[in-house]
């Protein structure tokens, strides 16, 4: 991992533990969608690496992945997880190893797109994937208890009640990671301004990615983004113009 991502998967909450409601909020094309895939793969298999030092999971989980629409969840976490959705060839070629996929469950109405996944855990059992969309509604997102959650793309604030609610009785944890396109919202507010217990907020700018040391490279792309955007796609730093007007929750003032 570069460092930030293992910061991420690291990271201490507010209090002094390891923190079990965790954002990535990061620059666009830095390996965010990538860092919260590796880690699903490890709760899902068992499979730890030696540098692990984060949450570890000694038995087979139930695992939520979310994003905006069905087809976002698709082509985004899906094919980060198990392979290019459009090539049949290319299934289990994602974060969790081909042998260990077991039964498939396909979305209706959504061409190639997963609904959920069996994976085999080290432990024995089978972890379980389930995909699920944003658009579908907060209800489309409840139901059932989850040891872990990953919110990929910023989720709405009802959303995420619902991934919290999920994962009280396992004591579970939640994964976030995405690029602040909304502006300061309520969700981006809270780890930015109002952290809790057992919250971290994990920062990445293109700086911290090997990807972009080409200093030609990067003011190259710079110059084709508009200038208002600029320092959220290269940053990570919430888009001005937009979002909340007042950075104070509600229920501070209510």
């Amino acid at each position: 991992p570069f460092e930030y991502q293992k910061k991420f998967h690291h990271a201490e909450g507010k209090g002094g533990d390891l923190a079990t409601d965790r954002a990535l909020v990061a620059a666009n094309k830095i390996g965010k969608t990538l860092c919260g895939a590796m880690e699903v793969s490890m709760h899902a298999t068992g499979l730890y690496p030696d540098w692990w030092e984060g949450h570890r999971f000694k038995h087979r989980l139930e695992i939520l992945c979310g994003t905006e629409s069905n087809e976002l969840t698709r082509d985004v976490s899906q094919k980060e997880l198990f392979g290019d959705p459009e090539d049949k060839d290319a299934f289990g070629t994602g974060t969790v190893p081909k042998h260990f996929i077991g039964k498939v469950t396909r979305k209706a109405g959504v061409p190639n797109a997963i609904d959920s996944v069996l994976v085999k855990h080290v432990k024995g059992g089978w972890s379980r994937i389930f995909f699920r969309a944003y658009e579908q509604g907060a209800k489309k997102h409840q139901g059932f208890p989850i040891h872990v959650g990953w919110l990929d793309e910023e989720p709405p604030r009802d959303i995420k009640s619902q991934y919290k609610r999920a994962t009280l009785v396992t004591r579970g944890i939640l994964l976030h990671t995405f690029t602040p396109e909304s502006g300061m919202t309520e969700v981006c507010n809270e780890y930015f301004n109002h952290l809790k217990l057992g919250q971290a907020l994990t920062t990445a700018t293109w700086e911290d990615c090997p990807l972009f040391d080409d200093p030609a490279y990067k003011t190259q792309i710079l110059d084709q983004i508009p200038e208002h955007e600029r320092e959220m796609r290269s940053k990570g730093i919430p888009q001005m113009g937009s979002g909340l007007v007042f950075t104070t929750p509600d229920e501070e003032v209510s």
